[in-house]
């Protein structure tokens, strides 16, 4: 066991400086410094654009949570193992009398910590982004826009956002709500770490894990997440959406897209994440001890 741990932690040593330089990571980085940007975008240069709180969830879920996790999590994950047979040193590798399981494990703890710093410094600037601009926020009055139709004829439209009293008052003094912020970068955080370990395993056995990844992170949970019924349970979007929903339900309830029939408890969806991510892991492992990979001339 001991011998295990160090060369896990030598492999997450010695590959983590290789993720950070690697142009896949930039791209992340760059998708993780866009979320705040549009939501500060939003609230300084939109007049009749949401309010506060408004752009923070609506980042925070369609962006982050629903695109972004996933999204980072393929092209992390999915390198892992699949790097190594392009680059053709997988052979040299399992023939060290090392454990192949630790390669696995130590390699996706590399990609975990570079995915878990960017998308914390992506909710974190999305909080920064909300908050330095809610204080000059105002609700925009309403604008009347006059026009003339093909008929000669005037017309005038009247235009008054309504935004629900619940986003109103949920930032009296600028601030987040309590807990929110918590709960979404729980949330993010736990959703990396079960995408890229799903992702990795699935590159021990699969030479395209980022195609198939993208396939069941877009289609298959994209489907099943937003369906009624059980269905939704299959999905590591479902135990996600939540944890979110344990904090500030009220909010989160006028976010049509999270609503969940009957969620989780934060402890039974981190649970549940636990295991997803302990099964990924152990299976990658068992896969990548036994496989024999062949490489092409």
């Amino acid at each position: 066991m001991m011998s295990f741990l160090r060369t896990t932690l030598l492999f997450w040593r010695t590959y983590l400086p290789r993720v950070c330089l690697a142009r896949r990571t930039l791209l992340v980085a760059l998708g993780c410094a866009l979320v705040p940007l549009v939501a500060f975008g939003l609230l300084k240069f939109v007049p009749h654009g949401p309010s506060p709180i408004e752009a923070f969830l609506y980042p925070a879920f369609f962006m982050l949570l629903s695109v972004l996790v996933p999204l980072a999590a393929v092209i992390t994950g999915s390198a892992v193992i699949s790097e190594e047979v392009d680059d053709r040193t997988i052979t040299y590798l399992l023939t060290r009398p090392i454990s192949r399981a630790s390669i696995l494990v130590g390699r996706w703890l590399a990609a975990a910590t570079v995915l878990a710093v960017l998308l914390t410094g992506s909710v974190g600037g999305l909080k920064l982004a909300v908050e330095s601009q809610a204080p000059d926020w105002k609700k925009a009055e309403p604008r009347t826009v006059t026009w003339t139709d093909r008929r000669g004829e005037t017309r005038t439209r009247t235009i008054d956002r309504d935004i629900p009293a619940e986003f109103l008052q949920a930032m009296p003094e600028g601030e987040l709500p309590e807990g929110l912020f918590g709960a979404m970068l729980a949330a993010t955080l736990a959703g990396a770490a079960v995408y890229s370990a799903l992702f990795a395993a699935l590159g021990t056995f699969n030479r395209h894990p980022m195609i198939v990844g993208l396939g069941y992170a877009f289609a298959i949970e994209g489907f099943l997440a937003n369906l009624p019924g059980t269905s939704q349970q299959l999905t590591v979007q479902f135990y996600l959406r939540s944890m979110l929903m344990s904090e500030n339900p009220e909010l989160w309830r006028l976010v049509a897209e999270a609503q969940l029939a009957e969620p989780d408890t934060t402890r039974a969806a981190l649970l549940a994440l636990a295991v997803i991510l302990a099964v990924s892991l152990a299976l990658g492992s068992l896969v990548i001890s036994r496989r024999q990979y062949v490489l092409s001339a």
